[in-house]
């Protein structure tokens, strides 16, 4: 079985800092892989144990994305595939687009696997998008994946059940992060991820006169957040009161 798995190396969410004016401070912000990668890549590797294969790791970023390579070699990853390019500059189509072509160009794989979305952006368009653009069926918030021949049986989670659902390799899935625990590599593992293969490709090679991508994003700010700082005074019941009416004005309880 050939596995893929598309990773992000994605800002650390908890450790951007926001300027005055609302604009997140990226550069030299902390990197790391997507939290939520760390359990696409242990499904993967679940699924090359169980059915023997090959995973193999693809990512669009810059040079510094290698660290995120690595780490997925490490924790037992066969090889990498690097897309040379700025996500931060482009929108979740040419990500995908550039994404599908490198799948496109290594493959065929019998299942692709992503995240239910970044940590960092967390838009949760990559998956379907790779799905329609290499036109394999997709199933979105796996908790659950048993292949059994040319089949995959997955149980989704959504927001108050469960559905299982059954589609044929091969496939897109994303994965919610309930699904697994990802492992630690060890510091063996660590050291040989450096011998692994790792191929680096161009946007120019897989999407020769493709152009700029549409829309071009121009810039971004942090959702603003301002409590109203209201103070109600006086004994229990008549806080209680003011609290409530106030609450119903804002709309949060029924008048």
């Amino acid at each position: 079985m050939k596995i893929a798995v598309c990773v992000k190396h994605a800002v650390d969410e908890t450790e951007l800092k926001v300027d005055s004016g609302g604009n997140p401070q990226l550069k030299g912000a902390p990197t790391k892989m997507s939290t939520f990668d760390k359990n696409a890549v242990e499904e993967a590797l679940r699924l090359k144990a169980a059915h023997q294969g090959e995973v193999v790791v693809v990512t669009v970023g810059t040079p510094e994305a290698k660290k995120t390579m690595k780490e997925a070699l490490a924790m037992g990853a066969d090889k990498g595939v690097l897309v040379s390019a700025d996500p931060m500059a482009m929108d979740t189509r040419r990500t995908s687009e550039l994404l599908a072509a490198a799948l496109k160009k290594g493959g065929p794989y019998d299942v692709i696997l992503c995240s239910e979305g970044s940590s960092d952006m967390y838009s949760g368009l990559v998956p379907p998008m790779l799905g329609e653009l290499l036109g394999l069926p997709y199933v979105g918030y796996a908790k659950k994946i048993d292949v059994n021949g040319q089949s995959a049986k997955v149980e989704r989670a959504l927001e108050d059940s469960v559905e299982v659902v059954e589609a044929p390799l091969p496939l897109v899935v994303s994965v919610v992060s309930e699904i697994n625990e990802p492992r630690y590599p060890t510091l063996i593992q660590i050291m040989q991820a450096g011998k692994k293969p790792m191929e680096d490709l161009t946007p120019e090679a897989l999407l020769p006169g493709a152009g700029p991508p549409m829309p071009l994003v121009k810039g971004m700010k942090a959702q603003a957040m301002a409590r109203k700082r209201v103070v109600f005074e006086g004994p229990p019941e008549e806080t209680a009161k003011k609290l409530v009416d106030a609450l119903a004005a804002e709309g949060v309880l029924p008048r």
